[in-house]
């Protein structure tokens, strides 16, 4: 997942790379020049259809963004594409495709019921030790807390987690008051974070509209699909926005925790700063930066320089979004009150190492 959380969907390459896929399996199949089709030519375009735009799909726009099982849902999509392009003589052949993918996508949500049906049991377990962990922590961490007390870590679990995190701030987190002491810093008030998820929303919900009115006109499945994937979406959006509200930048005795939304974590011991000062750096970090950078701050209309940067004795995992996992060596801050971060940090790192001599 690394740091394209931050990153807009790029969908100029992507819309123009699939309208050259599928325009020129469009001209093949259209034209007179190029009939008869030969049967061996259906097999490089079920490659187009079913590898090479759902790749363009899961790089451009799904990836790391959401669960990488929506890919065998644009396959589908894709499919039913493919369909309407190339003649029913020699789509029969292949007709057993959608059938499928539909398996493969009933394999992958069956495995992920057996493991709901198994967090299930352990329910009660696990409410009992949520029920007992401080109020005031928020629900992400006392969720993962809860959960790992009971549950070896494993991606399938960490995706369930991102699930149910998802949905809670989405539908249940609104009358609960953020957490708001000394120890917390919140990083989005003084950004356009809020009215750019707001707008996003708004959009997604007229694309929404307007999609499935016309895939409904050609193929009921496809509208449905698509429907589906933009209540995800829409429902995804507005978690990640109440979690960025509601879980502020928090300072423990031991640890700064960093939480970016749902998205994105990393408990960084001070123990392992090496240097804690004011960025000077550029306002968008590069590629290579990003490989192993920890950027705590959220996206906005126009990117705002952090403000503060942090330097780690030694590679530090943070925890990525259904159970990705990245090492990194800086940490960058942007907060709305970043004098007031730092003096702690340098306050807590004095005490550190008072602690060492001691």
């Amino acid at each position: 997942m690394i740091e394209t959380m931050n990153k807009p969907i790029r969908w100029m390459p992507f819309l123009f790379l699939s309208f050259l896929v599928i325009g020129s399996n469009v001209v093949l199949y259209q034209a007179n020049y190029f009939q008869p089709i030969p049967t061996s030519v259906l097999i490089g375009s079920m490659f187009d259809f079913l590898l090479v735009i759902p790749l363009l799909t899961y790089y451009f726009i799904i990836r790391k963004r959401y669960s990488w099982k929506l890919t065998l849902l644009v396959a589908l999509v894709s499919y039913a594409f493919a369909s309407w392009i190339i003649p029913d003589d020699l789509m029969k052949s292949v007709s057993y495709i959608p059938k499928a993918l539909l398996l493969l996508e009933a394999g992958f949500i069956s495995i992920e019921l057996y493991l709901l049906f198994i967090v299930f049991k352990k329910f009660p377990k696990v409410k009992k030790t949520y029920s007992e962990l401080d109020d005031e922590i928020p629900f992400l961490l006392r969720i993962k807390q809860a959960v790992n007390v009971h549950f070896t870590r494993s991606r399938l679990i960490d995706s369930l987690i991102s699930e149910i995190t998802m949905f809670y701030y989405a539908f249940f987190s609104w009358r609960r008051a953020p957490m708001i002491n000394e120890q917390t810093f919140t990083y989005h008030k003084n950004t356009s974070y809020v009215a750019l998820q707001l707008m996003l929303v708004h959009a997604l919900i007229i694309e929404s509209v307007g999609l499935h009115y016309f895939f409904s006109q050609w193929n009921h499945t496809v509208s449905l699909i698509l429907l589906f994937i933009n209540i995800y979406s829409i429902l995804f959006l507005i978690g990640q926005m109440q979690a960025v509200k509601k879980v502020p930048l928090i300072v423990t005795e031991r640890s700064l925790i960093l939480n970016i939304g749902f998205i994105k974590s990393l408990d960084l011991p001070f123990k392992y700063i090496q240097e804690w000062k004011t960025y000077e750096g550029p306002d968008e970090l590069s590629a290579a930066e990003r490989k192993f950078t920890f950027e705590a701050r959220v996206s906005d209309f126009i990117a705002e320089k952090p403000n503060i940067e942090l330097l780690l004795k030694k590679p530090v995992r943070s925890e990525i979004i259904y159970g990705f996992k990245k090492n990194v060596t800086r940490v960058v801050i942007k907060v709305d009150h970043p004098a007031e971060l730092m003096r702690l940090i340098e306050k807590r790192m004095a005490e550190d190492a008072c602690n060492l001599e001691d």
